[in-house]
């Protein structure tokens, strides 16, 4: 029976898996049932000898006609802001980045630090008052990216300090409204929450001129007492400094990877042993006829 004539029923939904952490480990390490199980489904769509990086694309083009979630706005918010606006060598993308109970969807520090949170037409807004009051307590600007669907409410929540982007049909990230410099004083229990050892040590160390002598244990609760005697004004851009420094992005191995893999490249944990065998798998072929016989094997490779 060939590829065509047994298509599996699976929907986009299920198929955006692929662009999962787990998906993406995967096929670094040489796992693709699930990729050869996607190819399965959207077979009219590729040719009789195909790569794995064609499944990722065809797969991507897809979620623009009909699946636009969380992960695809992402990816249009690194491609859009940080390519378009700046750059990797001058600024970098934090995702899922932890601010007190919740985790901005996609931060872009540069000069300042941007927060950009998400809400899809997929997505629940019940928690957005609470999830903006606490990014303007540590980023410069906060913006909201949602598409028409919940557009007028997001309107309505948001503080007017808080920007909306809209998410048009064509990926266009339309301002409906400009991100104000947040007048709030920087939180430090926030603050000291969402970094890393190294992190809060080094901003210590920059703004106050030393660094506790105490024990493990103590030391988190004195810089943090420390940290409250310095004024936001220059708490805010020594925390986007040191950070943007801290969680520089592997500008070489994301360059290589598809259009739609660039915020994947970003933000997925891939041992640096891994990150050239999964370039190397992306470019695997597999042909429709082997797989006719041999399902989701590698035995379909191609030569």
């Amino acid at each position: 029976m060939g590829l065509k004539g047994k298509h599996e029923m699976l929907s986009t939904k299920d198929a955006a898996k692929i662009f999962s952490s787990k998906g993406i480990n995967d096929v670094a390490h040489g796992d693709f049932d699930f990729v050869l199980k996607v190819a399965n489904a959207f077979g009219d769509a590729l040719g009789d000898v195909f790569s794995v990086e064609d499944v990722f694309q065809e797969c991507y083009r897809r979620l623009k006609s009909s699946y636009k979630f969380e992960y695809y706005i992402k990816n249009i918010i690194a491609e859009k802001i940080l390519l378009g606006r700046y750059s990797m060598n001058t600024a970098t993308l934090l995702n899922e980045f932890r601010v007190g109970e919740s985790k901005a969807d996609s931060v872009i520090l540069n000069g300042i630090s941007t927060c950009y949170e998400i809400k899809s037409e997929y997505d629940s807004l019940n928690r957005l008052e609470l999830q903006l009051s606490s990014y303007l307590k540590i980023f410069d600007k906060v913006n909201v990216v949602t598409t028409e669907a919940h557009l007028g409410k997001v309107e309505k929540i948001a503080p007017e300090s808080v920007g909306i982007l809209r998410l048009g049909k064509n990926d266009v990230l339309t301002p409906i409204r400009p991100a104000l410099l947040s007048s709030e004083p920087m939180d430090v229990d926030i603050l000291m929450a969402s970094l890393r050892r190294n992190e809060y040590l080094s901003l210590v160390y920059e703004l106050c001129g030393q660094i506790p002598a105490s024990t493990n244990t103590g030391i988190y609760d004195e810089c943090r007492t420390l940290l409250r005697t310095v004024d936001s004004s220059k708490l805010r851009p020594a925390f986007c400094r040191i950070v943007k420094k801290s969680r520089k992005i592997d500008k070489g191995y994301v360059e290589c990877l598809p259009k739609s893999l660039l915020v994947a490249g970003i933000e997925y944990r891939v041992p640096v042993a891994n990150k050239a065998q999964l370039l190397q798998n992306l470019k695997i072929h597999f042909s429709k006829e082997a797989l006719c016989t041999t399902p989701y094997s590698r035995r379909s490779v191609t030569n």
